[in-house]
């Protein structure tokens, strides 16, 4: 793992700048994104969502985006928040209309009470930190989490479907264009194994109930699922 972090600013910078290509372009990695996001991510999301969290509560997605990957979680009794530091994202998840409340703020600095919270998820997310920053994120997590609250993440694989197309195109690009093309920013930190992924969550105080690499997330994510112990 890279141990010369972005700082906070020119993460920002970059995921607006991410987000706002996605909006105004209609390329074809953004329409590929979005059919990504709604024909993949969506079901998988609402299935660990319903399998992990309980019907009532309080759940927070940590690095919300534009929510769409988390359009068919269901309400029941939950009270369903969005948070990201990014404005242009936002504006995006607000025309989503799925979360019950939007929230610009920081993941390693959550405007929460302690153990106020049932639940959390996240999508494409952790990978772009250093290791140091993952383990701040978890204890902020945990902090947050009520005793028994959980954590759900979707954190890619080092070797991953979406790397098998996507790593070859920009290669083209950057052959192409002389310069450093990424389609998104830098994923630093993709998880290399299963044992890798518990032995890092539970080394922050969870209790890793799975860690899952399938069908479900086209074999691009692992589903980690995670109790405050």
């Amino acid at each position: 793992m890279n141990d010369e972090p972005l700082t906070r600013i020119e993460h920002e910078n970059e995921w607006d700048a991410h987000w706002t290509s996605l909006d105004t372009k209609r390329s074809l990695f953004s329409l590929l994104s979005v059919a990504t996001r709604r024909f993949i991510f969506q079901p998988a999301v609402a299935f660990y969502a319903n399998r992990f969290f309980s019907e009532t509560g309080i759940l927070v997605e940590m690095g919300c985006g534009t929510a769409e990957s988390s359009a068919r979680v269901t309400r029941n009794g939950r009270k369903l928040i969005g948070l990201d530091f990014s404005a242009v994202a936002l504006r995006s998840a607000q025309s989503v209309g799925r979360m019950d409340a939007l929230v610009q703020g920081d993941i390693f600095a959550i405007p929460c009470r302690s153990q106020s919270l049932d639940g959390i998820w996240n999508l494409g997310v952790m990978e772009h930190f250093t290791e140091p920053q993952i383990r701040s994120c978890l204890r902020e997590f945990r902090r947050v989490l009520k005793p028994g609250g959980v954590i759900l993440l979707f954190w890619p694989a080092e070797r991953n479907a979406s790397r098998w197309v996507l790593g070859p195109l920009e290669s083209i690009v950057n052959r192409w264009r002389g310069g450093d093309f990424t389609f998104f920013p830098d994923e630093i930190s993709r998880l290399h194994s299963k044992r890798q992924a518990q032995l890092l969550i539970e080394s922050e105080g969870f209790q890793v109930d799975t860690v899952d690499f399938n069908w479900r997330t086209a074999f691009i994510h692992m589903v980690i699922a995670a109790t405050v112990r």
